[in-house]
Parts: C-alpha cells; structure tokens; sequence
C-alpha cells in the first residue's frame, strides 16, 4: 500500500465519557505522490442492527414458501466533517509524498450511548479520514475508539436494597417411594446493581428434604441484548443471552441442608442500557440454579434476578462482605471506604458484529487490593491505566520529521484553469508541430497535438468539441 495511517488520542486508551471532547492526529504516511481532490476527517458515532430471519410467506400457487427477510435499523447519533486539504467537489490537486499530521476534534453528545459489539448489532464511534481520489477509489482509514455514557448507581436508591427470594420445588420421583417433600432455596444478595471488578457477595441456603439429589449449586451472570430492527415497515426484534460469569458451590444430597456464602465476579462488560428507545438495549440476569438429574423428573430449581451494572459503584460498597453483614455495616456511621479509581480493560465478551473485531473498554473498579491478581504480577509495580493519564507518568515521545501540511486553494477554480500536470506521461509535440488552441486538458486527459476536430462538429463552433 502507497499510503497508511496512525491515529493518536489525546487519551492514550482512546476512552472517553459521553460529553467529553475527543481529540487527536491522524498521521497520514504517503510513500508517492498523489493526484486529489481534497482530505477530510469525519468522527461519528452510530448504531446498526442486522439479522436475517427464516419466514414463510404464501407463493403464486398459495403454498407457503419459506425464504429469508433483513432486519436492519440505523441511527446517526453524531457527525462532523473537516476538510484538511482541498474541498468538496474542488479541482485536481497534488499531494507530494511525505508525512502529514492532520488533527481532528469534536464533541460528544451527552447522551450519546456507550460503544457495543454484538452478534447483531453495533454501537460504534469512529475517526474516518478519507482521501478523496480525482480518478482512481478513494483511500478510506478508520479508527474506533470507546464512549461510554456514565450510569452512576447512587442515582436510584432503589438499587441499594438487596435481591432476596425463596423458591421451592418438588419432584415426581419422591412421590414414588411415597414422600413429596421440595426443595427449597433461600437466596440474597447486598445490593441490586455492581460495577465490573466488583464482588457480588451472595447467601444461599439450599434446604433439600426432597428424594433427589442436588448436583450443583450454581450461580451465573447473564448478559442479555435485544436487538431492534425492520423489514417491511414492521419492527422486529432480536433477543440473545450470554454467559459472561459462572460460579460453581456444591452438591447438596437428598434430605440435607447446605449453605453457601461465596461471590461472583463481575468481568468487564457493557453498562446496563438506561434507554428503552435505543436500538440495542442491554441487561443482565444474576441466575441460582440448583442442577438435579433428569431423569428425576420438574427439571432444576432456578431462581433469577434482574441486576444492573453500572459504571460508578454504589456509595460504601466498597466494604461489603456479604448479605449477612449488611446490618452491621449500617453502624458504621457513613465511614466507608473510599472508591478506588477504575481503570479500562476490554470487553470480556468475544462477540462481535460481522467485520467488526474492536473490543471497546469499560471501567474496572478494583477492590480489595486486587491490582495484582487483576492484572499480574507485573501490574503492582506499573501504575493503573487511567482515562485521564498525568504528564509525569508520560513518556514524551522522540521528536519525529514531517512533512509540512500542504495550504488548501483559497476558493474554488474559476473558468481560466491554470494547466495541470496530468498523473501519466504525455507524448511531447513534435518540433514546430502546432495545434489549434495548443495541447490542453480536458476532465484530466490531454488531448495530444495535432488534434483535428470532425466534420460533424466545426472546429469555430462556440463550445463543441469533436472526437475522431
């Protein structure tokens, strides 16, 4: 390839929070020179949803005939243009080989919603820059970087409550040997939102009186998308559902009571959707199951809650060990800990929709001293990413040679177009060799010397040109 791009944040992630501004250089490397019409820089943001569905619609004959149908919705969220040489639908221009630094910034609506990357659908913001080409295809280069639309928990007091629930069940293969006793789960939890890097502490009792063996106590965090789309003016939509964490406690055996009190993770992963109207909505279920055999008969003992992730963590969550010891943090007197700063790390979900490979970053509280086990070893002794990195810990970069930015024309070209010099050899006229009205150009060709217009189109006639 004749020409490449790096693109350079201002934030060395490439994160930023909706609201903010987001700025940058695109270092343009050409190793030839180039016949355009203009460069320009776009950073937008937009959603795209895409699916195919099997459907049976009735044929010529009246028979259904089963065929597949698009679901596709878009949405434009933001979009700045900048032209940094040339202009839109301007003249031919030359860009000589070099390096060329073209910066480019703009600001992001404050409810502009956090980048995603599903199976159906994308959330995308992205830094374009294009080189509009006279002749050949244009060269487009782009970049995504991540946006995320702050969800703090402490906005909904609701959220602080804990989950709580108790299921039982019973099964047909007790009532054989004449007993049908249940079994029964107790279930709870702190809160009822968390952040990622965040415990969710959790209590359980299984109490199996029951003739059926519990294999496992299991416990799962769910990442559930709906995707909205349209095919034929008709809103469709598109349900998936993830597993992102899991967590393993026991078995139980029959006629015995167990309790468990262990925590789950949770990974890095995409906030919860605050909008109902988006195209893509995101939310999670924090799933309990207790696995029994099937051949036992009523299935497993499940028992879900809806929880929210958030992006700021829930004031004095920082000290929770757990359901049980929730009244004993309420004497504390407001004293908790103070929140650790987040850093940003990839999404752990290996989804991603259609070409699209970026992973976007999300923030990762890390609580309990858990640098190290987080990131490694080698992570203790390097300070935390952060979305707002200070100078002293800033490396500055060796001075690199550029190519000083070329000057767009003033205005457009006016009727008197100054000669240009076409981007292929042209056979040079032969000695005393002339041409009614010289050797000139046309849409980018050079009409070689010793033209003769046709017949058909008289060489004095106002504005007509002849080709033999």
């Amino acid at each position: 390839m004749s020409s490449k791009i790096n693109f350079t944040f201002d934030n060395v992630l490439g994160v930023y929070y909706a609201g903010q501004i987001v700025s940058g250089t695109a270092e343009l490397i050409t190793e030839r020179s180039k016949t355009i019409r203009s460069i320009y820089v776009t950073v937008n943001g937009f959603v795209e949803t895409r699916w195919q569905e099997s459907v049976e619609k009735p044929g010529e004959d009246g028979k259904l005939v089963k065929s597949l149908e698009t679901r596709t919705a878009t949405e434009i969220f933001y979009s700045n243009d900048k032209y940094v040489y040339g202009q839109s639908g301007g003249s031919q221009l030359e860009l000589p080989k070099g390096k060329y630094v073209f910066p480019f910034q703009t600001t992001i609506p404050p409810q502009a919603p956090t980048s995603f990357n599903g199976t159906h659908g994308q959330v995308k913001h992205e830094v374009t820059l294009t080189i509009d080409r006279a002749v050949r295809y244009n060269n487009i280069f782009k970049q995504c970087f991540t946006v995320i639309l702050p969800n703090d928990l402490n906005a909904n007091p609701s959220l602080s409550q804990p989950l709580k629930r108790i299921e039982e069940k019973t099964f047909w293969w007790g009532s054989i040997f004449g007993g049908n006793k249940p079994m029964v789960m107790d279930v709870s939890t702190t809160y009822s939102a968390y952040v990622p890097g965040q415990k969710i502490n959790f209590h359980v009792v299984l109490d199996n009186q029951s003739d059926v063996q519990c294999q496992d106590v299991k416990v799962r965090l769910f990442k559930n998308v709906k995707y909205r789309g349209k095919a034929n003016d008709q809103e469709q939509v598109k349900t998936t559902e993830v597993r992102i964490a899991d967590k393993h406690c026991g078995e139980v055996d029959k006629h015995n009571k167990a309790l468990f009190d262990e925590y789950l993770m949770v990974p890095p992963t995409t906030p919860s959707t605050l909008s109902e109207r988006d195209p893509i909505q995101v939310s999670y279920t924090l799933r309990f199951i207790a696995k029994t055999f099937r051949l036992h008969g009523g299935g497993d003992l499940i028992v879900d809650f809806p929880l929210v992730i958030g992006t700021v963590p829930l004031v004095g969550s920082a000290n929770d060990k757990g359901p049980v010891q929730k009244a004993q943090q309420a004497n504390t007197n407001g004293n908790y800990s103070p929140l650790p700063e987040p850093n940003f790390q990839e999404d752990v979900s290996t989804e991603h929709f259609e070409s699209n490979t970026y992973k976007p970053r999300y923030p990762v509280y890390l609580f309990d001293g858990q640098l190290g086990a987080a990131n490694g070893a080698a992570a203790a002794k390097s300070p935390v990413p952060s979305i707002y990195p200070k100078a002293v810990d800033t490396t500055p970069a060796a001075p690199v040679e550029y190519t000083p930015n070329p000057v767009s024309p003033a205005g457009k070209p006016i009727a008197t177009v100054t000669q240009k010099t076409p981007p292929y050899p042209v056979q040079a006229p032969a000695a005393g060799a002339t041409a009614p009205g010289g050797n000139f150009e046309v849409l980018g060709f050079s009409i070689p010397p010793g033209y003769q217009p046709t017949p058909s189109a008289p060489a004095d006639g106002p504005g007509s040109i002849g080709w033999k």
